[in-house]
């Protein structure tokens, strides 16, 4: 992870802090984007369903 220089604005004589920029997605979202990319490279296999089976799938939407 690389820091980021910003000028420190409480002060007149414009001190330079460096600090550890704000992460863009939570751990969640990045493993999420992991499990992804995984299943696009045919580690993990996709689910899929038929239109018959709506009810299996508001069901494990709704268990996570």
């Amino acid at each position: 992870m690389s820091t980021v220089l910003t000028k420190d604005i409480s002060s007149e004589i414009g001190i330079c802090t460096l600090r550890e920029p704000t992460p863009r997605f939570n751990a969640e979202t990045l493993a999420a984007f992991e499990e992804t990319k995984a299943i696009m490279r045919g580690e993990i296999p996709a689910k899929r369903y038929k239109t018959h089976e709506l009810k299996e799938v508001w069901k494990e939407l709704l268990e996570d």
